[in-house]
Order: C-alpha cells, then structure tokens, then sequence
C-alpha cells in the first residue's frame, strides 16, 4: 500500500467546482488527489414524482460537471448503484486489492427528509469502516438550524416577515458577509481566470488500473435510456450556462419588482433549474448581484424584491427541515381534513389546458411545452385547482414534480401550501384569486396567452378576458365552472374543515 492518500467527493445536488466547501476541503486533505463520484438511487428514481424531463436536465448538468472535472485534471464516475452498496464495495475492494482506500469521503449536506436518513445512515457505515468523512453548507447561505426564532428551544419561525428580518440580520453580520466574499473566485473562475488543468492530481483509470474494477460509467446509457421519455427541450446546463444567466438577469434586475408579475415579459430570473442542482448556489448569486447591503425598509426596490425570493426559498427549506411531515401532510393541523372534491375529469382538464379560463390553460400548456411555468402564473394556476376546482393540493404539487424542470421539494410544497393556504404563513382562506381578473391585470393584451393557446391568437382582449365572452367561434371550450358559484364553495368547505 504505498499510494499517496486520496479521497471522494460524493455529488449529489452540488453540480459544480467553484464555491463547492467539502469538494474544497477534500481537495485540501488530498493535497488534490480528489476523485467526484455520483450514485444513482434506484429508489429516487422510482418515486411518484420522477420526471424524465427533468431527469434528462440533471444528466445534462452531470456531463457539464464531468467536462469541467476533466479539464482540470480531475474525474467524475457516475455509477447505478445505491451508495450505502457503493462504498462498502469500494471499500472492499480496495481491501482485496491491497489499495489504500479513501482517506476521506466529503459531501454537501441536503434537508430533505429522504436525503437526511440516507446521508446518517452513510455517515454510520463509513465511520463504523473507520474512513473520515466531512459536510459542508452549500446551496443555502444559512441552514435551518441558524436562523431560529428561539436558539435555546431550537423553536423556529413559522411566518416569513419576522424569518427574512431575522435572515437579513445574518446576512450583515460579520460571518454572513464573509460568506458572501467567500464566492467572489466563482465571478474570476466563469472568466476563466482562475481554471488550472492541474487542480486535481487523479482521475479513477489512473488509480484502479485492473479490469475488475466494480463499476463502468453508466452516464451514456442513462441517456439514451431516458431520452426516449423526453417530452420538451432540454435547456443547456452547468455552471457556466448558469453564471452566464445570472448576468443577464443582472441587467433587468432594477426593474425586477415592476416586471416580475408579467409572464409576456423576461423580467424573472429563469435560475431555479441551475439552483436546483447546484450549479449556482443563493450565497453566488448574492455576490454577484451585489446583494450584502440591503435591509427590510430598503428602497432599492427590484435588488430587495428579489433578495426576498431568494429568503422565501430558504423559508422553506426550513420549514421542510423542521418539519418534515408536511411533504405528504398540510402544515395547518386545522386543514387535513378537507373535504376535496377530487373530481378527476376536472384534473384532467386541468393539466392538458382546456379548462376554459385562458389564463390558467396558458400556464398549464407552458408547462407541457417547455418544462417551465412563470411564477405569477404558477400562483393562479393552484389557487384554480385548489379553490375553484376543489381539488387536493397534493395532486398540483406531485404533477408539478413530474413537469418541472427546476422542480424541487421544499420550494414547490411550500408554494403550493401556499396557494392552498393549508401551510406556514399561506394567504387566507378567503383570498381566492379570480382568474379572469389576474389574466386582464397581468396580461392585458393576451400576449402570454396567445403564445400557448394557439387557437386563441385572434381573440380581442375584451373577449379574452371576460368571464361572458363568447370564445366558441375560435373553437376554444366554454369555462368548466362558474368562478362565483365555486369561490362560494370553497369558503365554505374551508369553514366546515
């Protein structure tokens, strides 16, 4: 065993080299001899809410990471096969072998319910094998645990005012702006400045040379396997398609607040999907947006707008922390028992778009065509399902899972809890959006709905946006219910609940 120590940085929902802390401190430990691995969790994906297109996003981030890896000495196996059965085969091997095996295993900690119980039962496995292992803080600049409402009951907040004051406050702190400063290279490593082809000293044929090596990289054949599902276009991934976003949305960022609640407009960010897997992280986009300064009353209005987008998605990533329940329960005790009506031909209008409120069939179809639904649009599409429809706000969220390109847990059930008003600091029950009054106030001329309801193209705004205008001669469908009648109905099963 006269190998020089090396070690393994797991990937997960951390996509990228720049601003990565654990790949960081396994590069440091190894004095670079630092090998990425990606399991594939079979069981991940067999869940309800896989989504093939999505999928198909994240495979594509996965060769961007590996490209990335590569080009600065390093490597990336990608492998099918559960990690709890990864390690202890790596592990085993090594030992049959007579190879050193990894003087550590380093990896981004996740809060989601599934991920805390498998990475605890990683971290037992692993210790119990006596390997180092050491996580780190990624995509959130804060994590549950350090914003609290009170630190010595570990009680959290539960409504978003006093949790983004309390946020902001840490965000000025000495320790928050060090984070920030902290992600100052990612702006110098897009420029290409700082990219050295040998960063990393190791790559997995190099150090297993023998041809019974357990694993073959299965990132090809994933591909190819899932590409047949693939329903809309897959956007470019990676941190640089990322970074390279992030500064467009810079330009539109003064004018955020204005422009946001528009769909025919670019005035949103489109960074979720690259959140998501972490290729971009809150704490870079901070820096690069020149974020630090900002406080409640700030009067830079589109820069604090935005900065509160960014707090909400921390929100509730808390919530979901601290109480994980609610990814299959209402987070309201007082709304589990809701008497839904769960009418699955309603649901079925719903989702293919031909509900007939315009408004909502133009978000719906956005959503099959592209992968993506504006965030306005989003907030009438389950107020509809859930208020006029009556339907169990699970069955928005799950088919949003299945959709989504940027689909992520804490963000969608807390959106959707939201709307549903069965979550933490939900609009009241009584808040029922009106869709032919959002659809005239947020696209007045039906540019947005014009775009995804073809046949609609020709209709004078007048007619579009009036509940009694007569849309048959375009062959479009008559509205499927009546949006008074069913307001009335809502407000009385949420009073019956």
């Amino acid at each position: 065993m006269t190998m020089a120590p090396w070690g393994i940085h797991w990937f997960r929902r951390d996509l990228r080299i720049v601003g990565n802390a654990a790949l960081r401190e396994n590069w440091q430990q190894t004095k670079g001899r630092t090998l990425g691995l990606f399991c594939f969790d079979s069981k991940f994906l067999g869940r309800s809410d896989f989504s093939s297109n999505r999928f198909a996003f994240f495979l594509k981030t996965l060769k961007a990471l590996k490209k990335d890896l590569r080009e600065q000495g390093g490597d990336l196996l990608v492998i099918d096969e559960l990690p709890q059965e990864a390690f202890l085969k790596l592990l085993s091997y090594c030992q049959k072998k007579q190879l050193l095996p990894p003087s550590i295993i380093t990896w981004s900690r996740d809060y989601e319910p599934f991920a805390r119980t498998r990475d605890a039962e990683i971290e037992k496995l692993l210790k119990e094998n006596r390997v180092r292992t050491k996580v780190n803080r990624d995509h959130l600049l804060f994590e549950p645990h350090e914003i609290l409402k009170n630190e010595k009951r570990g009680e959290f907040y539960q409504i978003y005012s006093p949790f983004a004051r309390r946020w902001l406050e840490a965000l000025s702190s000495d320790e928050g702006q060090l984070r920030i400063a902290s992600q100052k290279k990612a702006k110098s490593y897009f420029e290409g400045s700082r990219r050295d082809p040998n960063l990393f000293k190791i790559g997995w044929q190099q150090l297993f040379k023998e041809q019974d090596f357990p694993w073959q990289d299965t990132m090809e054949s994933f591909e190819k396997i899932n590409a047949r599902q693939v329903t809309v276009p897959i956007p470019e991934a990676g941190f640089h398609r990322a970074y390279e976003q992030l500064l467009r949305f810079k330009s539109n960022l003064q004018s955020y607040k204005e422009k946001r609640d528009f769909p025919s407009v670019s005035g949103t960010s489109r960074l979720a999907h690259f959140l998501k897997n972490g290729s971009l992280t809150v704490p870079q986009i901070i820096y690069e947006l020149k974020l630090t300064n900002l406080h409640w009353a700030s009067t830079n209005h589109g820069p604090l707008q935005f900065l509160k987008e960014l707090i909400w998605r921390e929100f509730y990533y808390s919530i979901l922390f601290h109480r994980p329940d609610v990814e299959a329960q209402s987070f309201s005790p007082h709304y589990r028992n809701i008497e839904w009506e769960n009418n699955e031909g309603f649901f079925e209008r719903w989702r293919e778009g031909t509900t007939g409120f315009p408004i909502v069939d133009a978000g719906m179809r956005e959503l099959r065509q592209t992968g993506w639904m504006h965030n306005r649009v989003r907030m009438i599409v389950a107020s509809f399902l859930t208020k006029d429809l009556l339907i169990d706000w699970r069955w928005g969220e799950r088919y949003f899972m299945k959709k989504l390109l940027d689909g992520d847990l804490a963000p969608n059930n807390g959106g959707w809890q939201w709307a549903a008003s069965t979550g933490c600091d939900p609009q009241p029950y009584f808040r029922i959006f009106n869709p032919w009054l959002q659809g005239a106030k947020f696209d007045p001329d039906g540019i947005y709905i014009k775009t995804f309801v073809s046949e609609l193209q020709n209709v004078p705004a007048k007619i579009l946006h009036n509940p009694e205008g007569d849309r048959k001669p375009w062959k479009y469908p008559d509205p499927i219910v009546n949006h008074r009648a069913r307001s009335a109905k809502a407000l009385a099963l949420y009073r019956r609940s």
